[in-house]
């Protein structure tokens, strides 16, 4: 019996060293791509509010009676005739804050154009070189967009996610012994005070750490893990039904296509409208995609309907409320974000965006710790033995 404890410990202690490594190599290999993306991340938890502070005549609304969004997207397309715009946001949509912001795309630029909905006038444009658009392409893919930088933030999410496990591993202590897991002791000793560090916040942020990180790499590699399932990752309608049939008396305005859309869901608000990229010669156009908030609305649009835009009928939707299958999809976008519990949560996680930073400073610490002290001890060895 006593033998048999000897050898499970033996194996626990070998374990542990392996994983112990495994950790530690995995981080130092991505460890200071994974503290840019979580302080980039943090910044862009609060992009809106941000924005509005270093640009607040983005956000400038006249009061008084609002002009139309056929009459505002008028404006911005006469105004950038080269451009084409593909998405709308609502003044309800967080991006917006209260104004009638346009997407559109100019060349190889991505252009956000903000209108006042009191007058109708452009406050502004914000391009690929405004401060969070370069933000966002460094978190997305570090500003490599020509060299596969989506991918391989991928492979950093999936990094970044088995080190979150082996960490949940090392720091472990057991149900009986939880407490010792968040305990900071109080120690003269500069290595145990950086481990107990390294321990707490690791512990503590470990649940807020495997979520962002698996869902940041599966924005990437969704579709082929939930194919390795015989799954899909998103269920959309099928793409030969969401298309318009062109009619002589032309497009209707949005503004009609926005009161049918919000028909067709009474209690819900329209946040973003998708505008169907320009068809290839001998193809049918697309159909125009409103998001909506319906009830409770983790990220902003949770529900979808395509409507022609020439006729304004139907031509697909989907609704959670109704619909099965869309919880992933559903919720991806806002666990990775923190937009499903309003201010609190995205306060937790551009604090928790920080976690990577003051994990890695005491990791790298511990290592170095360790390798002096190790070197020391090597330097008395060799000294006894020339003696």
């Amino acid at each position: 019996m006593i033998s048999y404890y000897f050898w499970k410990e033996g194996i626990f202690i070998k374990t542990r060293k392996i994983i112990s490594k495994i950790h530690l190599w995995l981080s130092m290999l991505a460890g200071i791509f994974i503290v840019l993306i979580g302080l980039t991340g943090s910044l862009l938890v609060f992009e809106p509010e941000l924005n509005n502070l270093l640009h607040p005549n983005l956000y400038k609304v006249t009061e008084g009676e609002k002009v139309t969004y056929q009459q505002a997207l008028e404006v911005v397309s006469e105004a950038y005739p080269n451009g084409q715009i593909d998405r709308v946001y609502t003044p309800s949509e967080p991006k917006a804050r209260g104004v009638y912001l346009f997407r559109l795309k100019e060349g190889e630029e991505q252009k956000k154009i903000f209108v006042d909905p009191g007058t109708g006038n452009i406050n502004g444009t914000l391009g690929d070189q405004a401060l969070f658009s370069l933000i966002a392409e460094f978190h997305e893919k570090l500003l490599l967009k020509d060299f596969n930088g989506e991918q391989i933030i991928g492979i950093i999410g999936f990094i970044f996610f088995f080190i979150t496990l082996s960490g949940l591993y090392l720091w472990w202590p057991g149900i009986k012994k939880m407490a010792r897991g968040f305990t900071l002791r109080r120690n003269a000793n500069p290595f145990i005070r950086q481990y107990d560090l390294h321990k707490v916040i690791g512990g503590v942020s470990i649940p807020f750490l495997l979520v962002v990180s698996l869902t940041g790499a599966l924005f990437v590699y969704d579709e082929v893990i939930f194919g390795w399932f015989g799954a899909k990752a998103k269920v959309m309608p099928p793409e030969e039904q969401l298309i318009s049939t062109a009619l002589p008396s032309g497009k209707l305005p949005l503004d009609e296509l926005i009161s049918m859309a919000e028909k067709e869901v009474p209690q819900g608000t329209v946040m973003q409208i998708r505008m169907p990229g320009e068809a290839e010669k001998g193809t049918p156009e697309g159909a125009v995609e409103f998001r909506l908030s319906d009830s409770y609305d983790p990220g902003n649009g949770n529900v979808k309907v395509w409507l022609d835009q020439y006729s304004g009928k139907v031509v697909g939707k989907l609704d959670p409320h109704v619909d099965s299958g869309l919880v992933y999809q559903t919720w991806h976008l806002p666990l990775h974000t923190g937009s499903f519990g309003g201010l609190f949560t995205k306060i937790l996680y551009a604090i928790g965006g920080l976690t990577p930073s003051i994990l890695m400073f005491t990791g790298v610490y511990m290592w170095w710790y360790k390798k002096k002290n190790k070197n020391k001890r090597k330097q008395k060895t060799d000294t006894k033995a020339v003696v």
